[in-house]
């Protein structure tokens, strides 16, 4: 008789192996789709785990339509992910991108399902510095001809000082006392266009003080018009009112955005930021004087934020058609448009876009 042990293995053996051809002929799993995101309210928002936002809400609807399987996968910014698309490193940009012929030649798009345009956001606050009043009356020519004003009456005090010392028997006979009252009289005159200096010496005296009044009429009225022309230039300047107000003013983009590409084509002193945060924190600081960027997001910014002095300026410009792009050559490109243009006969895009953005556009 064979030992207990002996007649176990083979029991053993064949509940071991026996359920392997069943797990060999099992069909594999469809595979787990990479969704780039980065964060640009309100199309991509995100809370502890969860992402929400105008372009979530269609991505998963289109998923859940073609029965997709997917991760997100976050990016720090929107330069990032769009590198990443171009890299094949993600199967769907869930961002909503503005569709251009550059590119068009580097990834691949479905059908359009929002067309935006770029605003400009700039902070109420706008108010002409003192640094700009002194660059102003620089660039004028104003600081020259006050340089020659102040030499005029500094000549005017020591000529009126000599003149008392040599007149006046009770005039100061100490340079600085003398000096300090003949000061005083002259800047009295060229201020006020009044003189209250009761020992005029004789009639040449009175002659040049005469004149002299009438210089300080002319000083007063040229330091008043020439403060208020500078003032009015600075005011007029530092007015952004549309886009063809930003040359000469420093400006800020989101970095990798059509706003950037928009920028530095059309030669304007432009900053790149990585989020549309940091560049209203820019914008607060006065280290830029607009924001260029989508208008809906402007918009959507600004209203979700009350309390900060910030508003939108112009028109729209530059519209463009926006969708999420793909990789080039990718096998989505099809599916995902007929879903979508399925969902955009049935009124379920027009229905999101009320949601979020209201009748904006």
């Amino acid at each position: 008789m064979k030992p207990k042990s002996a007649m176990l293995f083979p029991i053993i053996f064949m509940m071991l192996f026996a359920g392997l051809p069943c797990i060999a002929l099992e069909p594999a799993g469809e595979p787990e789709l990479k969704v780039g995101v980065a964060l640009d309210e309100p199309f991509i928002m995100k809370t502890g785990d969860l992402h929400t936002g105008f372009c979530i809400d269609l991505w998963q609807t289109l998923a859940a339509d073609l029965g997709l399987k997917f991760r997100y996968v976050d990016y720090p910014s929107f330069a990032a992910l769009l590198e990443a698309t171009e890299r094949g490193e993600v199967d769907v940009n869930a961002n909503s991108l503005y569709i251009t012929s550059e590119r068009l030649k580097r990834m691949d798009f479905v059908l359009p399902f929002l067309q935006e345009g770029m605003h400009i956001m700039v902070s109420e606050k706008r108010s002409s510095s003192f640094m700009k009043i002194w660059q102003g009356m620089r660039d004028s020519g104003h600081l020259e001809v006050f340089g020659i004003g102040i030499g005029v009456i500094l000549l005017g005090t020591i000529l009126l000082t000599l003149a008392e010392r040599i007149w006046n028997k009770e005039f100061h006979q100490d340079w600085a006392n003398g000096l300090a009252e003949s000061f005083y009289h002259v800047m009295s005159i060229s201020m006020t266009g009044k003189s209250s200096h009761k020992h005029l010496p004789g009639p040449l005296g009175k002659i040049m003080a005469g004149i002299w009044i009438a210089f300080g009429v002319g000083v007063v009225a040229y330091i008043t018009s020439s403060i208020t022309s500078v003032m009015t230039v600075n005011r007029l300047h530092s007015i952004i009112n549309g886009p063809q107000d930003l040359p000469g003013h420093r400006v800020a983009a989101i970095r990798g955005t059509v706003a950037e590409s928009y920028c530095w084509t059309n030669h304007l002193d432009c900053v790149a930021y990585d989020s549309l945060n940091d560049a209203v924190n820019a914008l607060l600081s006065h280290e830029v004087e607009a924001i260029v960027h989508d208008s809906l997001s402007l918009q959507w910014y600004d209203n979700s934020h009350p309390e900060l002095p910030l508003t939108e300026v112009g028109r729209v410009f530059e519209k463009k058609y926006c969708t999420f792009s793909l990789p080039l050559g990718s096998p989505l490109r099809q599916p995902l448009t007929e879903a979508l243009l399925k969902r955009n006969e049935s009124g379920y895009c027009e229905s999101l876009r009320q949601h979020y953005f209201g009748n904006v556009q």
